[in-house]
């Protein structure tokens, strides 16, 4: 350890950590076929292209899930807000294709929130890619999508510096 070790780390304690709601490959908003996510309207973050499972909590929040189990918004301790919403124009399946597993209050990052058919969504809405995003921008110093590639449930995804 380096006499000057002690203030990286300290740094690096200043990152909110957020980890991967789903099985799949991150890409960039842009890739979103959606122009409020793509262009960052709604807010920024990333996108995953998912390829099983269901959908998990980002970190320790309080969560909402919307009517449809099509997103679900978190509100972390430390003022940072978010959504994840699965695929595009998910809304108009009405539920269909989604199983609520929870009931919306607080959730341990991991925690296991909404199943999703793949298959079905696939066929029947216009995309299953997946924005995770971050809706108050504005209390944001510095973001950092740290995951690339392949993610797994609770693999590192992004790092969060608020404003001070």
């Amino acid at each position: 350890m380096g006499l000057f070790d002690f203030l990286k780390k300290n740094k690096e304690e200043d990152y909110i950590e957020i980890y991967s709601p789903l099985n799949g490959r991150v890409i960039d908003l842009s890739e979103v076929p959606d122009e409020a996510f793509a262009q960052k309207m709604i807010g920024d973050g990333c996108a995953i292209d998912p390829t099983e499972g269901s959908v998990h909590a980002i970190a320790d929040a309080e969560i909402d899930i919307f009517d449809t189990n099509h997103a679900v918004s978190f509100d972390l301790e430390c003022g940072l807000e978010m959504i994840v919403h699965f695929g595009i124009d998910t809304v108009k399946l009405d539920g269909q294709g989604f199983e609520r597993l929870v009931t919306p209050g607080d959730v341990k990052a991991g925690d296991e929130l909404v199943k999703y058919d793949l298959e079905y969504i696939t066929e029947n809405a216009k995309s299953t890619k997946t924005p995770i995003i971050i809706s108050n921008m504005d209390e944001v110093a510095e973001l950092k999508v740290v995951a690339t590639g392949d993610v797994k449930v609770g693999d590192l995804l992004m790092k969060v510096k608020l404003n001070k």
